[in-house]
């Protein structure tokens, strides 16, 4: 869909679909929760309802499982606050549950049809992509609907344009909110120069060049960075054309690994979970999984990876991951997981194989109490809770800690968070260092006895992978070309110095 036929279609949809007659709603896809019963406490308040849209995948291929999590978790934040008589004691919350299919067509349907439903939406809760929360941010900031858009998912750099997207915030972190804890790792390990690979959509490539450009001209530590835009897409991935070596798809991402390679020894993916694993595995088919190598990734975590694919678990080995900080191992969060999974049972939900649920379940249990906080909050300052960017507004005066962490909102509706930096061993990821926001010390690596980092890398080499190459191959042409016109200009030199003196003892010699 084409940013002037999307634009359109936005704007005639603003306009129109207020005044489309209520009560039609899809079925198969969609699921309203009674009063009461199983979004609930079980006992229902004598009060205003409350009903929230959540939107979230259970159909594409990466993310459809931990789509089944997130909307557990979602009904779980429902029942918990249903169940606080203490908390806005007269709303009672209920939702309507839409698959957004994490691409445009499907999930302009899911919002289409979840907003001229038989119930008042007062909140768009969810969304697994940005595709869609662009679609939702904007219509929801129409004049005609002016509702919260709480995402738990979406990282768009551009969704932080609050003239944009005034009703619009998130609990994940945008893409751009990771370019500090990326400086500082490539600090650590003394990297002044990577490449950055990012999948050609418009989001994502002028996400890449603001890093380009922070990374570059970043005064405490600059990065030389090389920018590589490729193309991969829903075709792509269907027809399977990342493992086909025949495929155009294939045969140009390998040329631009192999222009990398003869600039960098860091890559940095920036895309969809698909589009990592595209970049992983052609480059372990190039043999970049020799040591030589590091790749950084953001929230690929989040991806569903068969671990019995040996190919696989080889191409993603000693991959850095970055995501949103917390502790999975503490108490509070395994309770928060077994409670997740208990709903994933009663409801008859597909089923994920790990031991504790995604932390984008928990930012969508947080997503739909940022919102419900929000109303609170609005509610004692005399706010009209149907004003949507008032009450995104009111959500950066709050903070707590959620079930995905340290919940802080700033003024264009984006999470400010830590960062946790994983590390892929043996198809686990590994918590092996954290990147603090307000600490001194922003940056705490695991480390061993010998005062050497947990982590392993591609290949498995005894070190971390170098700039310039371990033979500083990469940086020899540079001093090479110096060298070469130093020399030169030395035997230039010489050259000319020989001339005077031939030249100072033919004139004495002929006097």
């Amino acid at each position: 869909m084409t940013n002037l036929l999307r634009t359109s279609l936005i704007i005639f949809l603003g306009s129109i679909l207020p005044v489309v007659v209520q009560g039609f709603i899809k079925q198969g896809s969609s699921h309203i929760e009674s009063n009461g019963t199983s979004a609930g406490s079980g006992i229902p308040k004598p009060t205003t309802n409350i009903y929230l849209a959540v939107l979230t995948d259970i159909t594409s291929i990466h993310y459809s499982t931990g789509g089944y999590e997130n909307l557990a978790a979602a009904r779980l934040a429902i029942r918990d606050i249903n169940a606080d008589t203490s908390f806005l004691p007269d709303y009672y919350f209920d939702m309507v549950f839409k698959d957004d299919g994490c691409e445009e067509e499907a999930g302009l349907k899911a919002i289409n049809d979840a907003y001229n439903g038989d119930k008042k939406i007062s909140a768009l809760i969810g969304i697994s992509c940005s595709v869609v929360c662009d679609l939702a941010g904007y219509l929801c900031a129409s004049d005609q609907w002016n509702i919260p858009v709480v995402s738990h998912s979406c990282s768009s750099d551009n969704l932080s344009d609050l003239d944009t997207f005034p009703t619009f915030a998130r609990l994940s972190l945008s893409v751009y909110k990771y370019v500090d804890s990326i400086i500082d790792l490539c600090q650590e390990f003394s990297w002044h120069k990577v490449g950055l690979m990012v999948n050609n959509i418009e989001w994502y490539v002028k996400t890449a060049n603001k890093m380009k450009n922070t990374m570059s001209s970043n005064p405490r530590y600059g990065i030389n960075v090389y920018l590589e835009k490729f193309y991969f897409d829903n075709e792509d991935e269907a027809s399977g054309a990342a493992d086909n070596e025949q495929s155009d798809t294939y045969r140009l991402m390998v040329e631009q690994l192999n222009r990398l390679k003869k600039k960098v020894r860091v890559i940095i993916i920036v895309g969809y979970a698909r589009d990592i694993l595209f970049v992983l595995k052609t480059a372990n088919k190039l043999g970049m999984n020799n040591g030589h190598f590091a790749f950084i990734t953001q929230e690929f975590i989040q991806a569903e990876l068969d671990k019995t694919d040996k190919q696989l678990v080889e191409s993603i080995n000693g991959v850095i991951d970055l995501e949103p900080f917390q502790n999975k191992s503490d108490v509070n969060y395994i309770s928060f997981s077994t409670s997740v999974k208990e709903i994933v049972e009663e409801q008859g939900y597909k089923k994920t194989d790990k031991d504790v649920v995604n932390l984008v379940a928990a930012q969508m249990y947080d997503a739909v109490w940022l919102y419900a906080k929000a109303m609170s909050l609005a509610l004692e300052q005399g706010v009209s809770i149907d004003n949507g960017e008032e009450l995104v507004s009111i959500m950066s005066e709050l903070k707590w800690t959620g079930k995905s962490g340290e919940i802080v909102i700033d003024e264009f509706g984006d999470r400010m968070g830590n960062v946790q930096i994983m590390n892929i061993q043996d198809g686990e990821f590994q918590h092996v260092g954290t990147w603090w926001m307000s600490r001194s010390k922003q940056l705490d690596l695991a480390k061993d006895n010998e005062n050497k980092t947990q982590i392993i890398w591609p290949g498995n080499p005894e070190s971390e992978p170098v700039a310039c190459g371990r033979q500083y191959e990469l940086c020899q042409s540079e001093s090479d070309a110096m060298a070469k016109i130093i020399l030169m200009a030395l035997v230039c030199m010489a050259f000319l110095f020989g001339l005077l003196v031939r030249l100072y003892l033919y004139n004495r010699t002929n006097k």
